[in-house]
């Protein structure tokens, strides 16, 4: 028998393997790739879809729909356009419907998946979404196959829907409480993330149990190296297998997350790290996750420049914020931190991004999957919403938090309010939520007391007429001025409060809502008193009680009346109180009145 010999195989070119890659991908014109802002692809897959002929034909539509998108559209976008129009497949298959061409189209059609839709896919709204995702790839064709579809289907396809069009329920900003709370619970794991990870080219201390046994040191440091060698070790290493055996029968944590937490930032970190810097610059949830590493600019006198990127701006996507910059309480020393903290993940990477960080897949950059550490987060530090129930975080709700936090620092002044969009998408998008409704409120409530205030505020005489010819000036017209408790009223038959001729009903603290009473010094001892008075009340009344029935005659006297005397007069009518021994025995009846 003759010696054997080694076998080879004829090699084929790179040439050639790219062709069957391509061939694979664009041989069936119901599947193709589009590469995404991540840098990889995502494969949009038709050939399930039913009614195959009609597929084929939308399908190139769809991929000049989604080119459209922009050189680099995000994956979950893609995923959402293909979605949409899934569901005009789902309406056919329904309605038992047979479409083979795409001229079969007709305005009926399309409006009777109006009409399903409206009875299947939840708010008007939603609907409209759905049926943008058919009208939008008919126009498509409308563009690239003129005459395809006939006159009504194109005028058909100016609009997307009949009434309506709906309205979006605004994001809503949480309330101080949980914004405090999240602003915490953030800083004490970012403080420990700090603490946790070793800098540089320095590899953490073992825990304390590793101790305990010398063999089990070994193995553990022999995880440790590979791990600052390579960046991150898997489980079926040989090193992290024999840490494993040793590890069970010592009762050491031997999940493969717990060496890593010495090196880089976790998913619990990430979302730590975005709820603060959320809560601190307001900056979108989106450009936030896909910072660079080098995204500070021009460091000068305490502040710096975020540098990021926000795709929705269409010709000035490349924007910056001006924040504070120092310890690692200000915007700028969090980002400085974050930047130390995974320079090692980065450098391993081989990324330029700043989230980098360990997952159970390895190490990569932070994606869409950006709130993965959320509920960790939340169960961590125990936060719950103003029910007291667990708290459902939203990372979009955080954006709207800040934003309301700066709407009532500057009394909702829209000039200075609108930092990094127009006035009228701060009114409407920020101004316009739930959590500041009750500003808003509050607002109209005051100027409308305001406005009652000026309209019935009696006249206040700060000092006493020299003589009969100034205070006719002075006073209002009236018949019969005569005195009454609390104020000179003009007359006490043409009353505002009564026809012409009748006494006035009101008590005798209405005077001080009335255009008649004129309020001089010589009053104030029994304004005084009667303000003493209300005082006592207030502790014998219940607060709706007390504030029926004397709040507007405390405001008057206690904000506007004594306020409009020299301090010295109201000093002195209160040392005659004492000194004539003015009591309260003196005051009207209906004042004690039940």
């Amino acid at each position: 028998m003759s010696r054997g010999r080694r076998a080879t195989f004829p090699t084929q070119s790179d040439t050639s393997d790219d062709n069957t890659a391509a061939t694979i991908i664009v041989a069936d014109p119901r599947r193709f790739a589009v590469r995404i802002d991540t840098g990889s692809e995502f494969i949009v897959d038709l050939t399930a879809w039913s009614h195959t002929a009609f597929v084929a034909e939308i399908a190139p539509l769809l991929r000049e729909y989604i080119r459209q998108m922009g050189p680099t559209p995000i994956g979950r976008s893609v995923q959402r356009k293909v979605l949409h129009l899934r569901r005009f497949w789902s309406f056919l298959d329904a309605r038992e419907l047979a479409v083979r061409r795409l001229d079969d189209i007709t305005v009926r059609l399309i409006n009777d998946y109006e009409d399903w839709l409206e009875q299947n896919a939840g708010s008007r709204l939603c609907q409209r979404h759905l049926l943008a995702g058919l009208i939008g790839v008919l126009r498509i064709a409308v563009e690239d196959r003129p005459g395809v579809l006939t006159p009504d289907v194109v005028s058909r396809l100016r609009y997307l829907g009949h009434g309506d069009a709906g309205s979006s329920r605004p994001r809503d900003a949480y309330s101080s409480g949980i914004a405090e709370a999240l602003r915490t619970a953030a800083r004490t794991q970012v403080s420990e993330a700090q603490k946790r990870i070793a800098l540089g080219d320095n590899v953490p201390p073992p825990p304390p149990e590793i101790d305990v046994c010398t063999r089990l040191r070994a193995h553990h440091d022999a995880v440790i190296a590979e791990i600052a060698r390579a960046g991150c070790i898997e489980t079926r290493h040989p090193a992290f297998k024999r840490f494993v055996n040793l590890a069970c029968y010592r009762n050491v944590d031997r999940r493969i997350e717990m060496p890593h937490r010495g090196f880089h930032l976790t998913t619990i970190d990430l979302a730590a790290f975005l709820v603060l810097l959320s809560l601190e610059t307001g900056m979108e949830m989106e450009c936030l996750i896909r910072l660079k590493a080098d995204c500070l600019r021009n460091a000068t006198k305490g502040y710096v420049e975020i540098e990021y990127y926000k795709r929705r701006a269409r010709g000035s996507e490349w924007k910056r914020l001006r924040v504070r910059d120092g310890s690692s309480a200000t915007p700028g020393g969090l980002v400085r931190m974050a930047i130390a903290l995974t320079e090692r993940a980065r450098r391993h990477a081989a990324s330029d991004r700043l989230w980098v960080l360990w997952t159970i897949d390895g190490l990569r950059p932070a994606n869409e999957e950006g709130g993965q550490g959320i509920a960790a987060f939340i169960e961590r530090y125990k936060l719950v919403d103003d029910d007291g129930a667990p708290l459902r975080l939203r990372l979009s709700r955080l954006r709207k938090t800040h934003k309301a936090e700066w709407y009532r620092r500057t009394n909702g002044q829209l000039e200075q309010f609108a930092v990094g969009h127009s006035i009228g998408v701060a009114a409407r998008h920020y101004a316009d939520i739930p959590a500041l409704r009750h500003v808003h409120e509050q607002t109209l409530a005051a100027a409308f007391h305001d406005a009652l205030d000026a309209a019935l505020r009696p006249l206040i005489l700060a000092s006493e007429p020299e003589d009969l010819a100034v205070e006719q000036q002075e006073l209002p017209p009236a018949t019969d001025e005569q005195d009454v408790w609390l104020a000179r009223c003009g007359s006490f038959y043409e009353s505002p409060f009564a026809e012409s001729g009748k006494p006035c009903p009101t008590p005798f603290w209405g005077c001080l809502e009335c255009e008649n009473a004129v309020i001089t010094e010589r009053k104030l001892p029994a304004l005084i008193a009667f303000q003493s008075f209300m005082a006592d009340q207030r502790r014998a009344l219940n607060a709706e009680e007390w504030s029926v029935k004397f709040g507007r005659p405390w405001h008057r006297i206690t904000n506007q009346i004594l306020p409009a005397f020299a301090p010295q007069v109201v000093e002195a009518a209160r040392a005659r109180i004492d000194t004539e021994g003015l009591t309260l025995l003196y005051l009207p009846a209906e004042a004690t009145a039940q």
